[in-house]
């Protein structure tokens, strides 16, 4: 089987059982990459932004077992909001390595101003040149948001997971498994894989070479969960709605 994974940190956890076994193919891209690959069959199963689960239920089966949820706090989903501009910005550079990311960020401006920024997906590299410069407003995804840094004088960072809480009360779901129909495949498959992720944690943390150990550890083991909540699954449908009621499906 063909399985396709993220290449952030946030998801070993999840993917490290399938990394670890030969028994599979593993493709490495970033969840907007899957879904593409997952629609065109160069895989068979994949880590995907779990608004695509949404925008492609007809052509995909989507799995509510296990995914990178957060209660509260997801620490590498963030929007740098400019202190020396006017809010809400008219337009955010966002890191297009997640999609359900760029429409939360532009959910959580609307509910706070009213309206719906433009979003314009760049390179992260240059997002962070001009988080350096201290110009516009921006949201980095993944690895990117980890190893970011600013100036706090020109910028407010917001978690998107912990403003997504603050105005909900309920987790979010940045990320599910799917394959495309009429696969199906059983949740065991992705269980077990996140199973052996968990009991080799300390392994992951490892591997992790550009950050802190202990920074590493809180991350995946408390800052982020793996098994989908019922909290996560009533702020995932919320979303759908929001969404929706937006036109960003």
């Amino acid at each position: 089987m063909k399985i396709g994974i993220v290449k952030h940190l946030n998801a070993r956890p999840l993917t490290w059982g399938f990394e670890k076994d030969e028994n599979h193919g593993i493709v490495t891209e970033n969840p907007a990459v899957l879904k593409d690959y997952l629609i065109n069959g160069i895989i068979d199963v994949g880590l995907i932004s779990s608004i695509e689960c949404i925008r492609n239920a007809e052509l995909l089966n989507s799995y509510g077992t296990t995914g990178v949820c957060a209660a509260d706090k997801v620490r590498s989903i963030l929007f740098f909001r400019n202190k020396r501009e006017t809010f809400p910005p008219r337009s955010i550079l966002t890191d297009n390595g997640s999609k359900t990311s760029v429409s939360l960020v532009r959910v959580l401006v609307h509910e706070e101003s009213g309206t719906i920024p433009e979003v314009i997906p760049t390179d992260s590299a240059i997002i962070q040149e001009r988080i350096g410069k201290g110009v516009g407003s921006h949201m980095l995804f993944g690895d990117n948001a980890l190893l970011a840094k600013w100036n706090p004088d020109d910028y407010e960072v917001l978690d998107l997971a912990e403003w997504w809480h603050k105005i909900t009360g309920f987790g979010f779901i940045f990320a599910l498994w799917a394959s495309k129909k009429p696969l199906l495949v059983e949740e065991s498959l992705f269980l077990n894989s996140l199973e052996y992720g968990l009991a080799h944690i300390e392994e992951i943390v490892s591997h992790e070479s550009r950050l802190p150990e202990n920074l590493v550890r809180t991350y995946l083991t408390r800052e982020l969960h793996y098994e989908v909540t019922e909290g996560d699954r009533k702020g995932f449908v919320l979303f759908g709605e929001k969404c929706k009621k937006l036109n960003l499906l």
